[in-house]
């Protein structure tokens, strides 16, 4: 990949990856950070990379960069809620904390692959052929895929529920 091409890049799935980012993570400071990350083991690994595979390497390596972040997130709360747990919570706070900490556990007990499938299915629109594209899959693959996050997510959500 030349530097020209490089910079299509940039132009071209700067607001996709941001897009991807911010979903999967909800906090736009941090999903930019993800994209610039990105972006940056983009130029790193340019040699390797074909300019038409470029989407899919930045989207692999921003939802990478997000996991990361989020298992450190985790570790950082639970610490947080063992200094803490001593003291009294109100009703809304923990239940609010709950309902956000199931979602987040849901989409975490997902494959990777699933997670994005169904990011770029449901919240960007992507049609299987252009996901099956992006994450070198078959079109196929993709539907199985999405089916079976969709299916996963519904059950995790359901026993929760049913739980609470």
């Amino acid at each position: 990949m030349t530097r020209t091409e490089y910079n299509q890049n940039i132009e071209t799935w700067s607001g996709n990856v941001l897009r991807f980012a911010v979903w999967n993570c909800g906090d736009r400071m941090r999903a930019e950070d993800a994209m610039q990350e990105a972006f940056a083991k983009l130029w790193e690994c340019r040699s390797r990379v074909p300019v038409e595979k470029g989407l899919g390497y930045l989207l692999t390596v921003a939802r990478r960069y997000l996991v990361d972040c989020f298992r450190h997130d985790h570790v950082v709360d639970k610490v947080h809620q063992m200094l803490v747990q001593t003291t009294d919570t109100t009703v809304d706070e923990s239940s609010t904390a709950g309902m956000s900490d199931e979602m987040f556990n849901a989409l975490m007990r997902l494959p990777e692959v699933q997670r994005s499938i169904l990011q770029l299915r449901d919240v960007d629109g992507y049609s299987y052929k252009e996901i099956a594209q992006m994450l070198e899959l078959s079109d196929q693959q993709v539907q199985v895929y999405l089916f079976r996050a969709r299916t996963t997510m519904k059950k995790l959500l359901m026993d929760k529920e049913g739980k609470g």
